[in-house]
C-alpha cells in the first residue's frame, strides 16, 4: 500500500468512526442508549457538587439602606423571629431575633461538630455548602432542622444534640399538632449496575418520613411508588419532548415540601391526615388521604417553580410563588408573589404581589411564607436575604436583610414567628440552665 492509499485509508476510517460516534450520540441521547444515562447521571452528581444550584453564595444586587425597618408597628403580629441565616461563612445558624433586631438566642448549628470527620455516610458536598434547608420548632423550643440532602437532627435550646439521622433529608420539616415530624428524604443510589432499556428513566426516587420526637422513623413512603399506584406516573415525564422513548433522568420532580391537614380546620375537600406534597420541576401541588394511597386534589401549572404551599383554612391552599420569568420585551421584571387556590372551584387570587416596585420580592429559588394568626403573612425571600411581614392587605409592616457590616447581603434560608410562650422570658431562663 503506498503511502498515498495509507493516508486515504486512515482519513476514511477515522471519518466513518467521527461521524458513527456522532450520529449514536445523537440517537443515543434521543433514546437513552448506553452510556447516555450513566454520563449525565454522572454529569449531573459533578455538577451539585461543584457547583451547587442551592449556593449559599448568592447575593441580592440591592441591599436595603438599613438591616431592620419597622413601618407598621401596630400591625405587627407579636412575637420573636426566627431564622436560618447564613452571615459569612456561619451558613448554618439559627437565630432568634426581636422586631428591632436584637439578638435573643442562637442555635450554633454547625455541620463539622454535628458530624464530625468520619462520622455518616453522606454525598460529597462542600462544608461551606452543608446549610440548613428546613426548620421547624417543637414545644420545648427545640429545633428540628436538615442539612439539606444530608441529616435531619433534633437540638436542644442549650445547643445539645438529641439525635441525628443518616436519612438524606432535604427542604422542609413540618411538625403536626401530635409533635410528628414530617420531612422528604431520598432513597440513596444503587451501587449495582443498572439496565437502560428503552422506557425506563434513571430518576431521583424522593421520599416521604415520618419522624417521632424522639428520633425514631415511624414511616417512609417512596414518592414515586405511591405516585403510580395513585395513576400518576405520567407526571414523571412531564418534560418528554420524544416520541420513541422516555429520556428524562434525574430530579424530574423536585419534592420541597410536605405538610399534614391538621385538627380543627375545616374543609369540604380534606380532612385531618391528609398530606400535601410540593413537586417544583413539574409546577404541581397534590394531596392525598390519609393512608397515602388517593389522590384528593391536584394542581399543575397554576404556579412557576412553587415552594412552600400551605393549608390555609377551607378548601385554600397558598403557595409561595416563585414566578422565576421574564418577557422578551423586556418590560417585565422577575418577581415572586403569594398566591391562594381554591382546590375545590380552582380559582386562583393573589395575596401579595411581589412585582410591586417599593415593597416587592424575588427569588429564584428557594422562598417561603407563613400564614400569620391576625392575617398578616410572612414572607422569606431567599436570595435576596429577606424576611418581610405584610398585613392582610397587602401593606409591608416590618422587614428585615441579613447583611453585614460591610454591606454583603446572605441568604435567609427559612423563618418564622414563634408561638407566644418562645418569648424572651423563655429564652433567658432557658439559658440561665445551660450550665455554660
Amino acid at each position: 500500500m503506498t503511502d498515498w492509499s495509507r493516508t486515504i485509508f486512515f482519513t476514511s476510517v477515522s471519518v466513518t468512526v467521527i461521524a458513527g460516534s456522532f450520529l449514536y450520540g445523537v440517537y443515543g441521547y434521543r433514546n437513552a442508549w448506553p452510556p447516555v444515562p450513566a454520563v449525565i447521571k454522572l454529569h449531573n452528581t459533578v455538577r451539585e457538587v461543584i457547583s451547587p444550584s442551592d449556593s449559599i453564595l448568592e447575593t441580592t444586587t440591592a441591599p436595603l439602606p438599613e438591616p431592620v425597618a419597622t413601618l407598621l408597628p401596630d400591625a405587627l403580629e407579636p412575637g420573636l423571629v426566627a431564622m436560618a441565616a447564613g452571615l459569612d461563612e456561619r451558613i448554618a445558624e439559627v437565630r432568634v431575633i426581636d422586631r428591632a433586631g436584637n439578638l435573643i438566642h442562637t442555635y450554633a448549628t454547625n455541620w463539622t461538630e454535628i458530624w464530625p470527620d468520619g462520622e455518616g455516610d453522606f454525598p460529597r458536598r462542600p462544608v461551606q455548602n452543608m446549610y440548613l434547608h428546613g426548620v421547624g420548632f417543637l414545644p420545648d423550643g427545640s429545633l428540628v432542622a436538615n442539612f439539606d440532602h444530608q441529616s435531619t437532627f433534633r437540638m436542644d435550646v442549650c445547643g445539645e444534640i438529641l439525635w441525628k439521622l443518616e436519612n438524606l433529608g432535604h427542604h422542609s420539616v413540618h411538625i403536626d399538632e401530635n409533635s410528628a415530624i414530617w420531612v422528604p428524604a431520598e432513597i440513596r443510589p444503587s451501587d449495582a449496575p443498572m439496565p437502560y432499556p428503552l422506557h425506563q428513566p434513571q430518576v431521583l426516587n424522593w421520599t416521604l418520613q415520618k419522624i417521632s420526637p424522639d428520633g425514631e422513623i415511624l414511616k417512609t413512603v417512596q414518592i414515586l411508588e405511591m405516585l403510580t399506584k395513585a395513576g400518576y406516573e405520567g407526571l414523571l415525564f412531564m418534560s418528554d419532548l420524544n416520541n420513541l422513548a422516555l429520556p428524562v433522568t434525574g430530579d424530574t420532580l423536585h419534592l420541597n415540601d410536605v405538610e399534614v391537614f391538621p385538627e380543627g380546620m375545616d374543609s369540604t375537600l380534606f380532612a385531618p391526615g391528609d398530606v400535601m406534597l410540593s413537586l417544583r420541576n413539574i409546577h404541581t401541588i397534590i394531596v392525598f388521604d390519609a393512608d397515602l394511597e388517593r389522590v384528593k386534589f391536584v394542581s399543575s401549572g397554576r404556579v412557576m417553580r412553587h415552594h412552600d404551599p400551605d393549608f390555609a383554612g377551607g378548601d385554600r391552599i397558598s403557595i409561595f410563588d416563585n414566578r422565576s420569568f421574564t418577557k422578551s420585551d423586556g418590560l417585565q421584571t422577575a418577581a415572586s408573589r403569594i398566591v391562594e387556590i381554591d382546590a375545590a372551584t380552582g380559582e386562583l387570587s393573589v395575596l401579595i404581589d411581589g412585582a410591586d416596585p417599593e415593597v416587592g420580592f424575588y427569588t429564584e429559588i428557594m422562598g417561603m411564607h407563613q400564614r400569620l394568626s391576625d392575617g398578616n403573612i410572612l414572607v422569606t425571600s431567599a436570595g435576596e436575604g429577606r424576611v418581610l411581614e405584610y398585613t392582610a392587605d397587602g401593606e409591608l409592616a416590618w422587614r428585615f436583610q441579613n447583611q453585614t457590616e460591610g454591606g454583603e447581603v446572605w441568604r435567609v434560608f427559612w423563618a418564622e414567628v414563634l408561638p407566644p410562650q418562645l418569648d424572651k422570658t423563655f429564652f433567658e431562663e432557658a439559658k440561665s440552665k445551660c450550665g455554660n
